[in-house]
C-alpha cells in the first residue's frame, strides 16, 4: 500500500504541474493565432488519438508529464510562412504562447491555495520548542537568548501576522541576519523581543534556533543494521508508548532505551493511522567521549570527540600500552572506576598512539538505532472568501520571492548546493512523504508549492527553457530580425549540455539522500 501511494503521489503531483504547463502553452498559441501539431499527455508513442481540428490529442503509456508540439516550430523543418506557423509568426506572438506554460503554473498554485483556503488543512503551529542541545554548547538558539522560551507562540514578526511555522520559516530564512522584532503569546500576555537570527552552517540559510512544538515523539531516522530496524520499525512511526509508558519527549524514550540493555521491549506506534506493537531488544552499547579532547602535538586545538570502538582500547590494555595520569590500566573494569573517580576532571590519556588530555568517559546503555525528534502539533487553518483569496496571492507571492533569493544565494555560494537543490527523484520522495503520513491536504499544498517553483525555473533566462525563448523574441521583436541561426543554435547547444550536466548532478544527489546509496558508496 505505501508504495502503490508512493508511486501514485509522484505521477500525479509532477505529471500535474507538467500537464499544466503544457497546457498554458496549447491556451496561449490559441489566444494569438498559433496551431498545436500534437498535444500528449505523458511521453512516448500515443494509444490513444483524437484529431480535433488541426490538433491531435492524444495519450500515451507513459502518463507522466507531456508536451506541446507546434506546426513550424523546427528551425529544421520547411515552412509555409503561414502566421498559424510557431517560427512565422510575429516574435511578440510567440512570446505570448510561451509565457503563457509558465503563467499556467502560477495560475495552478493561486487556485490550489485559494481552494485550501477556503476548504481548511492543518499545518504546524506557531508555538514553538527549543530543544535543550540548542540552550548549551557550540550553537546556541539566537531566540532562547533574547528571552523566548518554549512553549511560547509566534504570532508576529516584524510587524507581519504569524499564524504558522512555515510563517516564521518564511520570514526569517533569507533575512540577511538582520535583528527582528517578534511578537510572542506566553500564557494570555503578549512579549515583544529582538532577536538576531543565526546562520545555520549545514544548509546556509538562518534560523531563530526554534523548532515547532509537538509532544508525540517521531521516528526520524532508523539505522539499517540496528535491531529498530530489524524489529519493523520506520522513519516517520509515531512512539506513543514503551512497555506501556506513554512516550511525550524524546528523552522519554531515549532514557527507556538506554536503562534497559539486553531486555525485550515492546513498542507501541502509529503508522499511516495505524497502531501496532513492534517488540525489540536493545543491545549493549559502549561509548568513550573525550571532552575538550587535546593532543599534545597540537597544543590549544581542543575538540570533542565520541567512538563506540571499544576493541582498540581493550586491545591497548592487553598490551600494557594504556595509563591515565601516568598510570598503567589493567582491565576495562579498571579504566571504567579509573575515569569514575576522576569524573569532571582533565585527566591524561596514554597510548600507544600519542599522550592525549580531556575529561573523559565511559558509557554503558542500550541502543536500538534510531534518532527521534518533535512531531510538531498542528493546527487547522481556514479562511473567508476575501482573506482566502487574498492569502491565496500573498503566499505564492512569498514563495517566489524566497526561490529566487535561493536561487541568488546558491549561484554566489551562501547556500548548500547539496542540500538545497532537489531533482525529481527527491521531489517524488517528498510527494510520497507527505501523501502517505500527511494526507491529501498537505499533498495539494505540496502539489502548489511545486507547480510554482516550475514557474519560477521555467522563467529562468538559461539556454533551452521558456525563460531563454522569451529573451531571443523580445530581442527580434526590437531589432526586427531574429538572432542568427549557427549562433542561437550554439547557445542552445551550450544550454543543453549544461541542462545535461545538471540533470545528472541533481539524479546523484537526490539519490545520495537515500540509505542504500550512502551504504553503498561508504
Amino acid at each position: 500500500m505505501a508504495t502503490l501511494t508512493y508511486i501514485l503521489a509522484a505521477v500525479i503531483l509532477l505529471g500535474l504541474c507538467i500537464f499544466v504547463h503544457e497546457l498554458g502553452h496549447l491556451l496561449g498559441g490559441r489566444m494569438v493565432g498559433i496551431k498545436a501539431r500534437v498535444f500528449s499527455i505523458g511521453y512516448g508513442k500515443g494509444f490513444i488519438k483524437k484529431k480535433i481540428g488541426d490538433t491531435t490529442y492524444q495519450l500515451t503509456l507513459i502518463p507522466f508529464g507531456g508536451y506541446c508540439q507546434f506546426y513550424g516550430e523546427d528551425p529544421s523543418e520547411d515552412r509555409k510562412g503561414e502566421s498559424y506557423e510557431f517560427l512565422s509568426a510575429h516574435p511578440l506572438r510567440r512570446v505570448v504562447t510561451v509565457i503563457m506554460g509558465p503563467l499556467f503554473n502560477l495560475f495552478f498554485g493561486i487556485i490550489l491555495f485559494f481552494m485550501m483556503n477556503m476548504i481548511g488543512y492543518d499545518v504546524e503551529t506557531n508555538r514553538v520548542i527549543i530543544p535543550d542541545y540548542f540552550t548549551q554548547g557550540e550553537y546556541v538558539s539566537p531566540a532562547y537568548t533574547a528571552g523566548i522560551r518554549s512553549g511560547d507562540a509566534i504570532v508576529g514578526i516584524n510587524a507581519k501576522k504569524i499564524s504558522s511555522f512555515q510563517d516564521i520559516q518564511n520570514s526569517v530564512v533569507f533575512s540577511d541576519g538582520l535583528p527582528a522584532a517578534i511578537r510572542v503569546l506566553r500564557d494570555g500576555r503578549t512579549m515583544e523581543f529582538t532577536v538576531t537570527p543565526k546562520r545555520f552552517a549545514a544548509k546556509g540559510y538562518y534560523t531563530l534556533g526554534v523548532m515547532p512544538y509537538g509532544e508525540r515523539v517521531l521516528v526520524v531516522r532508523s539505522l539499517e543494521d540496528e535491531a529498530a530496524h530489524g524489529a519493523g520499525m520506520r522513519q516517520y512511526d509515531e512512539v506513543k508508548a514503551l512497555d506501556g509508558r506513554p512516550v511525550k519527549t524524546p528523552a522519554d524514550f531515549t532514557g527507556y532505551i538506554r536503562a534497559n540493555a539486553g531486555k525485550e521491549i515492546v513498542m507501541k506506534v502509529v503508522r499511516g493511522g495505524r497502531e501496532m506493537e513492534i517488540p525489540v531488544k536493545p543491545r549493549l552499547k559502549e561509548t568513550i567521549s573525550i571532552q575538550e579532547f587535546e593532543d599534545a602535538r597540537f597544543k590549544k586545538e581542543k575538540i570533542e570527540i565520541t567512538t563506540d570502538k571499544l576493541d582498540l582500547v581493550r586491545n591497548g590494555i592487553a598490551r600494557g600500552s594504556v595509563k591515565i595520569n601516568g598510570e598503567r590500566v589493567l582491565s576495562l573494569g579498571d579504566f571504567q572506576k579509573r575515569l569514575e573517580r576522576n569524573r569532571g576532571r582533565v585527566v591524561r590519556l596514554e597510548t600507544a598512539g600519542g599522550s592525549y588530555t580531556g575529561r573523559i568517559a565511559y558509557e554503558k546503555f542500550g541502543f536500538i538505532g534510531v534518532e527521534t525528534g518533535v512531531a510538531p502539533e498542528m493546527v487547522p487553518l481556514r479562511f473567508g472568501i476575501a482573506d482566502g483569496f487574498v492569502k491565496s496571492l500573498v503566499d505564492p507571492y512569498d514563495f517566489i520571492v524566497m526561490n529566487i533569493k535561493g536561487i541568488g544565494m546558491l549561484f554566489a555560494g551562501e547556500l548548500d548546493v547539496r542540500q538545497n537543490l532537489s531533482g525529481p527523484i527527491r521531489i517524488a520522495k517528498i510527494a510520497g512523504d507527505t501523501a502517505y503520513y500527511r494526507g491529501l491536504s498537505a499533498f495539494i499544498i505540496l502539489m502548489a508549492k511545486i507547480s510554482i517553483i516550475l514557474m519560477v525555473m521555467n522563467l529562468l533566462p538559461i539556454p533551452a527553457v521558456d525563460g531563454s525563448f522569451i529573451i531571443f523574441f523580445i530581442y527580434e521583436a526590437i531589432k526586427g530580425s531574429p538572432i542568427n541561426q549557427k549562433v542561437l543554435e550554439k547557445i542552445q547547444f551550450v544550454g543543453i549540455a549544461l541542462l545535461i550536466i545538471l540533470g545528472v548532478f541533481v539524479i546523484f544527489n537526490d539519490l545520495s539522500f537515500f540509505p542504500f546509496f550512502q551504504k553503498l558508496f561508504q
